[in-house]
């Protein structure tokens, strides 16, 4: 799902909407046909160079990429989404926690050490 004009995926679909339509979940839900085994988030909103605006911004992305994964994943599933460094995910890791058996930081090589761009893995869903 992109709410931007992107080059197919061989056998993906692609839904062309704004994950924060409130029809977007559901419809997300129904074209997976099932529960998947993991969900992976890379949004993140537009930068504005105010870095806690920035922050916070993502996080409430990363949280309801949370919302949508603990909704449909299947026990076992994973859960990876883009966040910012900021101070605000406390809430999300705990909620993370209670409902995976791991929970993890993850900055990957491809992202620029000067960026505060790093990633959330919570493996393990408990169902």
């Amino acid at each position: 799902i992109d709410y931007l004009e992107m080059d197919a995926v061989p056998g993906a679909p692609v839904l062309l909407m704004d994950f924060l339509d409130p029809q977007a979940p559901q419809k997300l839900a129904e074209t997976l046909g099932g529960q998947p085994d993991i969900v992976l988030s890379d949004m993140a909103a537009p930068t504005t160079g105010h870095r806690r605006t920035d922050h916070i911004r993502t996080m409430y992305l990363c949280e309801v990429a949370a919302d949508f994964a603990l909704s449909v994943l299947k026990p076992g599933g994973h859960f990876l989404a883009k966040t910012f460094q900021g101070g605000a995910e406390n809430e999300l890791l705990a909620r993370l926690k209670q409902n995976f058996r791991s929970v993890h930081h993850v900055k990957p090589p491809a992202s620029r050490d000067e960026s505060v761009e790093l990633y959330l893995l919570a493996k393990g869903f408990k169902g």
